[in-house]
């Protein structure tokens, strides 16, 4: 299983889920299990980074909640992404936050040129990391962590916030839904200069199942993909938005490859977190 941003146990992590998803897409008679365990999944964190395979550059301000997780503090590299649902609170990862304390990362809102400060940018310490309790890095359940900004972020054109799903709300197989990041657009490749979109359509649990095995992929999971790949999310997108429409309907958690046919990319499904995050202070 790819985790999809520089993970601080990323070989660890990796060999645990290569040695679960073989087993587990053996049991379940997964028609690719040989092929996963030869080629275990992993979140793009553990891949480097991240990237939008496929997709196209974005126009500065059309994603204004886009936040980049900075590694090192307020004037750090890009880590992960995440998205911003208030002006002090950010939606992430679990795996960007795991072995992380607030005080080693930043955040920069308003930001679209990777390389460049932008016109509203503004880089804010992280004052505090809420992984949620229950998250597992063997099986990447429960992948979503809050960060709370140090100060609040200055609303704009190029910065506002995203709002969350109702609580428990599902999607329609071959919904089209988009998802945002700087991640590498090809695989191994490097990172994007400007922020990268991409359109993909919703698989269903059933389907995606299929692919990855019976026991892999929790409800409070969501895939998308193109049966022939092409499009995904990749390394350095750990943690950005995946919206169905104006709502943050997911965060990008892991995959197969990058955008490999027949592997749609996962997500942690934001709708079934969304009590979680509210009794938290959001």
């Amino acid at each position: 299983m790819n985790k999809r941003g520089g993970m601080p146990r990323q070989s660890s992590v990796i060999m645990k889920v290569f040695i679960l998803l073989g087993l587990v897409a053996i049991a379940a008679g997964a028609p690719n299990a040989a092929k996963l365990l030869k080629n275990p999944r992993s979140t793009p964190l553990s891949r480097g980074g991240g990237k939008i395979v496929g997709g196209e550059d974005a126009y500065y301000g059309e994603f204004p909640h886009q936040i980049m997780l900075l590694r090192g503090g307020p004037d750090g590299s890009l880590m992960c992404g995440g998205s911003l649902i208030s002006d002090t609170w950010v939606v992430t990862a679990a795996h960007c936050c795991d072995g992380q304390s607030a005080s080693r990362l930043g955040v920069a809102v308003g930001s679209h040129n990777l390389y460049s400060d932008d016109e509203d940018q503004e880089n804010i310490q992280v004052s505090q990391v809420v992984m949620h309790e229950d998250y597992d890095d063997w099986n990447i359940l429960n992948d979503i962590c809050l960060l709370k900004l140090e100060s609040a972020a200055t609303m704009g054109s190029h910065v506002g916030t995203i709002n969350l799903p109702s609580a428990n709300e599902e999607y329609d197989e071959g919904t089209m839904c988009t998802v945002t990041g700087w991640g590498t657009t090809t695989e191994g490749g490097s990172l994007a200069r400007v922020l990268q979109k991409v359109d993909v359509p919703v698989v269903s649990d059933d389907n995606c199942r299929d692919s990855y095995g019976a026991d892999s992929i929790a409800d409070s999971m969501i895939c998308a993909g193109l049966d022939q790949g092409g499009k995904d999310s990749c390394q350095g997108d750990s943690g950005g938005p995946f919206m169905c429409g104006n709502q943050l309907s997911g965060v990008v958690s892991w995959g197969y490859g990058c955008a490999e046919a027949g592997y749609p990319g996962v997500y942690t499904q934001t709708s079934y977190f969304v009590d979680w995050i509210n009794s938290h202070g959001f």
